[in-house]
């Protein structure tokens, strides 16, 4: 049984929604308690959206589970009370932006279960504050528990699990503190950003996609007596001038690096155990500073620390075992101080220096590894003390390195002079380059490139810089200076012009060239280089452009990099930083190829300063011409054992002639689709005759080939239904007034089918915008017109399904930075293959009242899905007149694409009464004559305001009308059937009781 929060001083109101005797809502029982009153609820399901607004306390009575608070609505539970406890309740939300809304005050959540398919299941705003203990979070579509603007929230036992994102976001100036608490299940595990602070005690994290623990933006993390386990991603990630401090925490069985601390991350440690992880236990890279003290690092699957960039590790009385690399290894500018560290059977050096990284080995020992200690480059460091056991060469130093060396008494060799340093065993010297492939190789990759259809120009700069490598290496065996050679090529054109292909082709030349090793591509996208979170990014595209070396790395639609959508975390930007870092730091061992539109790999060039001299020369793919579409499709033939007849080619020549070519033309995939085009066609074609040869079923004919799509938005390819448009037309003309709107679309179809028409007769079709504004006060139907208009559209066969999505502000925007671009897509990608209605769309431009723009960043986002889906949605914004014009200035590019706009204007007081006449038969009433000309002096003396409800303002009219006449009829003991339908003119409130 669940706790009863009752004290006996205070009144108790019980809520049982199958008992007369008592409250029948929760929300009934809450309009009646006062602060301090305990409202005991009853097993059952109750469908309330609750704004608790007074201290109470709401108990659950029964097992867990019984008691549900279930919304559709809003918040199951919005609290804005200085003290609100909640006990033994199950509060379920499904859809919307927030299950349970600590709005302000204090709010108690005891043995309850909070069930979300929400953005967030609870939120915790400014200066509030969320106890839970022993509750459970779940929510299946978005975050669990977001603690922001100074927030403060206390989670005791219970269990956030299975959580779409992440369980636990604290930001801001915010504070969250976990004890005994299970996170399991989820995407993300905990994040505290932007100054806020977690402290985590004895707690346990499970099976998380991604980072376990991140840290970032100044914030702090204090973790003890944790266990971190079993994860995807990373337990700890610290970055951007974070700090954490972990004591006695245990990592096993990580998919990624056991803790990761960069850009200016603090990190210490104290008696932390890694173990059984599938790459590092400890990553430091840029100037993240980490210190560590008797702490176990056990079976890493790759080096056990890695410090890289100018990162600096301090490890003291510590063990590493069994790591599949090196114990420690230090590149770059980086430090790395062990004192009294134990490394055992690590499968490389025991500890090793790279580059110009500096390690000192004091005290400690190296135990059955193949390579004691190494300093490599021009590392420099010291080795005092330390005890080499089983090793194959004890200490390795590079001819540049500085090393002091001062081994243990027992260690020196008795050869060697008494306080002389012991000269190294061994000095690893550099194996032999790799052997080239050979002319013949070169050759034929060469004639490979020579056969692929067109790209003439290209093949001619691909053997320039062919020939240019030959030269360089010519003048190099002269004993002359080689000229420089730019190997990173910008790849700019449009899209399915072959790119990939010749960077595949590439890379293997300059392999068989001996310019590469490898000569393997790589290939990515931003999604591949950009994680989700600060800091991640460097590690995602430090780890892509490690698969390249050797090799080409190719970043398609490179430019996606250099556009973030508005957000203010420039994770694209950082990317590109970081690429630009690795080109030059491996500029030998490495080629990079960046792919995109010729205009968008400008704006990329421009994205950072050192792109420009990296990438010096461009390779322009230009689009195809007709006669090489219908060779691809020819070739596509050849492949698959079709033929095409002489016809059927002339056809595809006239085809590919007449096709519009935007920016998204596809080239190779647009020759690709029409060839599988036609061979559904054939398969249709054939498919009821009895008897088909062998030659019959090889033949492409023209009948095969489909009508050109559409080259604006009214030559849609779908089947026209005559008899559904005139239907629909119907259902139009018969609603109440809205005559000019009711032209407008009129009209708007007869474009349409115009359109339709010129184009079966092979005339040029009008480009057509179907993109609309709706424009007028609220209540004249905006909605239902767009729910014909989508309808109509999809009669004519311009849309697939015609649904209307309507969404508005709070659909669209989010409230932290990044999620409003990913809402304002979910919306768009609802309605693809129908109509997307955005009410009150001016308040994108509004703002909202808050200082970041989201609104802005949802409207470009719209601009830009318009723009790349313009045949499957239509968009409808809708809004006052006046505001719509604020709305379409937002952006330059929504005047153009929102070309037409229709009107709606104030319901006539003669239109309103017909409204209210077909509302009151609809529901069974009648209005006699005398009631008509009431209604109509009730409507002519209303004062028309821009905020006139219209059709609204007439149902609220009717439906007071209803409540008069129930008033009236009350008391008369055998009414008749005129008495029971009748509204008479005493029904029909007075103007000052409806507000307008």
């Amino acid at each position: 049984m669940a706790t009863r929060l009752i004290a006996p001083e205070r009144a108790v109101l019980t809520v049982a929604a199958d008992n007369p005797d008592c409250h029948q809502s929760i929300a009934s029982a809450l309009a009646a308690a006062n602060d301090g009153d305990v409202i005991s609820i009853r097993p059952g399901i109750y469908r309330e959206s609750l704004t608790v607004d007074r201290a109470v306390s709401l108990s659950g009575v029964g097992d867990a589970g019984e008691v549900r608070i279930e919304s559709a609505t809003g918040a199951a539970i919005r609290s804005a009370a200085v003290e609100v406890r909640v006990s033994g309740v199950t509060i379920a939300r499904d859809g919307g932006d927030v299950a349970v809304d600590v709005e302000s005050g204090a709010l108690s959540l005891d043995d309850c279960t909070v069930e979300a398919s929400t953005e967030v299941a609870l939120v915790v705003r400014a200066e509030a504050q969320l106890s839970m203990h022993d509750t459970n979070v779940l929510n299946d579509a978005g975050a669990g528990v977001l603690v922001y603007e100074g927030g403060r929230t206390e989670i005791v036992g219970g269990r956030l699990h299975d959580i779409a994102t992440t369980a636990l976001v604290v930001r801001g100036p915010s504070s969250a503190h976990l004890t005994d608490s299970a996170i399991d299940a989820v995407q993300g595990g905990l994040l505290v950003a932007d100054g806020g602070q977690l402290t985590l005690v004895r707690g346990t994290i499970g099976s998380v996609e991604n980072a376990a623990i991140t840290v970032e933006g100044g914030a702090s993390l204090d973790a003890s007596g944790t266990l971190i386990a079993d994860g995807d991603g990373i337990g700890v990630l610290v970055t951007t001038g974070a700090s954490a401090t972990l004591r006695d925490v245990a990592m096993q069985r990580l998919g990624g690096q056991g803790i990761v601390g960069m850009a200016d991350a603090v990190v210490e440690l104290a008696r932390v155990r890694i173990d059984d992880g599938a790459t590092h236990a400890l990553h430091l890279i840029e100037r993240a500073r980490l210190t560590a003290e008797a702490c176990e690092l056990r079976g890493a699957g790759h080096d056990a620390i890695v410090v890289a960039g100018t990162a600096s590790l301090t490890l003291l009385d510590s063990t590493i075992e069994r790591p599949a690399g090196a114990g420690v290894t230090a590149s770059d500018d980086a430090t790395a101080a062990l004192t009294n560290v134990r490394v055992v059977d690590a499968d490389a050096e025991g500890a090793v220096a790279r580059d110009a990284a500096r390690l000192a080995v004091d005290g400690g020992s190296v135990r059955g590894s193949s390579v004691g200690v190494a300093w490599q480059d021009s590392a420099t460091g010291a080795l005092r003390r330390t005890r080499m056991v089983d090793v194959g060469d004890e200490v390795r130093i590079g001819p540049d390195a500085e090393v002091e060396v001062e081994q243990p008494q027992d260690a020196v060799d008795d050869d060697a002079q008494d306080g002389a340093p012991a000269l190294p065993r061994g000095v690893e010297t550099a194996g032999a380059p790799p052997e080239r492939p050979g002319q013949d190789e070169l050759d034929r990759l060469l004639a490979e490139l020579d056969e692929l259809v067109g790209l003439d120009s290209v093949k001619r700069q691909v053997e320039t810089l062919v020939r240019m490598h030959q030269m360089a290496e010519r003048r190099a065996e002269a004993g002359l200076p080689s000229p420089p050679v730019s190997r990173h090529l910008v790849f700019a054109g449009s899209p399915g012009t072959g790119k990939t292909t010749v960077a595949r082709l590439y890379g293997r030349i300059l392999a068989a060239l001996g310019v590469v090793r490898t000569g393997q591509l790589v290939e990515v996208a931003r999604p591949d280089l950009v994680a989700a979170v600060i800091g991640g990014t460097a590690i995602k595209t430090s780890e892509q452009f490690g698969k390249a070396l050797g090799g080409v790395l190719f970043i398609d639609e490179a430019y996606a990099l250099s556009k973030d959508g508005g957000s203010s975390n420039d994770f694209g930007g950082e990317a590109i930083d970081t690429l630009v870092k690795l080109m030059e730091d491996h500029r030998d061992d490495v080629v990079v190829i960046v792919a995109g539109y010729t205009n968008d790999m400008r704006t990329f060039m421009a994205a950072n300063p050192g792109l420009s001299s990296r990438f010096s020369r461009t390779i322009e793919f230009t689009d195809y011409s007709s006669a090489e579409m219908v060779t691809i499709v020819e070739n596509l033939c050849r492949g698959n054992h079709y033929s095409l007849e002489f016809e059927t080619r002339a056809a595809l020549h006239d085809y590919f002639t007449k096709l519009p070519r935007d920016e998204t033309f596809g080239n190779g995939r647009t020759a690709r689709k029409v060839f599988e085009e036609m061979l559904g066609r054939q398969a249709y074609r054939l498919g009821n005759a009895a008897e088909v040869d062998s030659l019959t079923l090889t033949r492409l004919v023209p009948d095969d080939l489909g009508p050109l799509p559409g080259s604006s938005i009214g030559a849609g390819v779908g089947r026209v239904d005559e008899e559904r448009v005139e239907q629909l037309l119907g259902t139009l003309r018969e609603l109440v007034g809205l005559d000019d709107v009711k032209e407008e679309v009129q009209g708007m179809v007869d474009l349409l089918t115009s359109a339709r028409r010129r184009q079966a007769a092979g005339l040029p079709a009008p480009s057509l915008s179907r993109h609309l504004i709706f424009a007028g006060p609220p209540g004249t139907g905006k909605t239902t017109v767009a729910r014909l208009y989508g309808s109509l559209l999809t009669a004519l066969g311009v849309l697939a399904q015609g649904q209307v999505t309507e969404v508005s502000r709070a659909d669209l925007v989010g409230e932290y930075v990044g999620h409003t671009a990913r809402r304002t897509t979910e919306a768009f990608d609802r309605a693809r293959g129908g109509v997307l209605f955005i009410d009150e769309a001016y308040t994108l431009a509004s703002g909202g009242g808050n200082g970041a723009d989201f609104g802005k960043e949802s409207v470009d986002t719209l601009v830009k899905l318009m723009e790349d889906h313009r045949d499957e949605v239509v968009v409808i914004a809708a809004g006052y007149e006046r505001e719509m014009d604020q709305f379409l200035a937002t952006n330059p590019g929504l005047d153009s694409r929102f070309s037409h706009r229709v009107r709606f204007a104030n319901y006539t007081p003669d239109e309103l009464v017909t409204i209210v006449n077909q509302h009151a038969t609809g529901s069974g009433y009648e209005c006699t004559g005398s009631t008509v000309a009431a209604l109509r002096g009730h409507f002519a003396s209303v004062d028309r305001t821009a905020s006139f409800g219209n059709g609204r303002y007439a149902r609220q009219v009717m439906d007071a009308a209803i409540a008069n006449h129930a008033r009236r009829t009350r008391t008369i003991e055998d009414p008749t059937m005129d008495d029971l339908v009748l509204l008479l003119p005493e029904d029909v409130p007075a103007p000052e009781a409806i507000g307008a």
